[in-house]
């Protein structure tokens, strides 16, 4: 049978926080940091805000990278 994880052998819930240029270099083909930069910008019109696909920490912000794809993927050219 295989054994259960406990909470302490979980995943580190910050191998899914990036900052703009890590997101960035893990995925050059989808983003460029300019074009991240600007969606964050605008997090509060575009809806990332509202999903909470943004931290904020004192002046830097960072991306919590499941919630920004899941948001990423609701998107429809129009």
């Amino acid at each position: 049978m295989g054994k259960k994880q406990t909470s302490h052998e979980e995943i580190d819930p910050l191998e899914n926080i990036y900052t703009v240029e890590d997101l960035a270099k893990k995925h050059p083909n989808l983003f460029t940091a300019r074009q991240l930069a600007w969606l964050i910008k605008s997090r509060h019109k575009n809806g990332l805000n509202e999903i909470g696909a943004v931290i904020k920490v004192s002046r830097r912000l960072y991306i919590k990278k499941p919630l920004f794809i899941k948001w990423f993927m609701q998107q429809e050219a129009s």
